[in-house]
């Protein structure tokens, strides 16, 4: 007598296989981290934005009037820095996901690049960081020397740089839940989600 056929997996067990337009977030785990990437992240934002008021009133009140030139110089670097990431902070803090659409790299492969945007906003951390020290700063005293007059502005420009940069290794809540959806969609769920992709010729 033949052996009774092996029967089918329970659907608890069965993996979720996405299809190519399935943008909804549909696994657990997926529907926590879109909750948390669908709202702006003002904690990371704002402390950033504390952190540029502070950079100011630290070099207008104190810096300014050391005589030691390196303590001066202090203050171009931490106006830069928070400016900068303030900037991409921001951009990193906005929400990135929406429970209708999550958005994951397609099955052809990861179209959407992200160093543009991040060199642009680099660019203009960079270019602005001295504006935003020269504006704040008031009046140059007459006994400044005129090499670190121009040193303010080259530190200025590089701290805004390097701070545009930083929040790219320390994300906001946002964007790091939002890379995490992005990774569980090429990787797989752990437990058997799988990602497909099914096209007739």
């Amino acid at each position: 007598m033949d052996a009774p056929d092996a029967l089918p997996p329970s659907p608890q067990e069965a993996p979720y296989v996405y299809a190519a337009t399935d943008l909804r977030p549909r696994q657990t785990r997926e529907i926590e981290l879109c909750e948390k990437a669908s709202h702006f992240d003002w904690q990371y934002a704002g402390a950033f934005a504390v952190g540029f008021g502070a950079s100011i009133y630290l070099n207008i009140d104190k810096l300014k009037h050391t005589t030691e030139p390196g303590l001066r110089l202090l203050g171009p670097g931490l106006i830069g820095f928070t400016w900068g990431g303030f900037l991409s902070g921001g951009y990193l803090s906005l929400p990135k996901c929406d429970p209708m659409w999550a958005y994951g790299p397609p099955p052809e492969g990861n179209v959407r690049a992200q160093w543009p945007l991040a060199t642009a906003i680099a660019i203009v951390s960079g270019v602005t960081a001295p504006i935003m020290d020269y504006a704040f700063l008031g009046p140059v005293k007459i006994d400044w020397p005129v090499t670190e007059r121009s040193a303010r502005v080259f530190i200025a420009a590089g701290a805004g740089v390097l701070g545009s940069l930083f929040p790219y290794l320390l994300p906001p809540r946002t964007w790091a839940a939002a890379k995490e959806i992005e990774r569980m969609r090429v990787e797989g769920m752990p437990g058997g989600a799988q990602l497909s992709y099914w096209r007739a010729f």
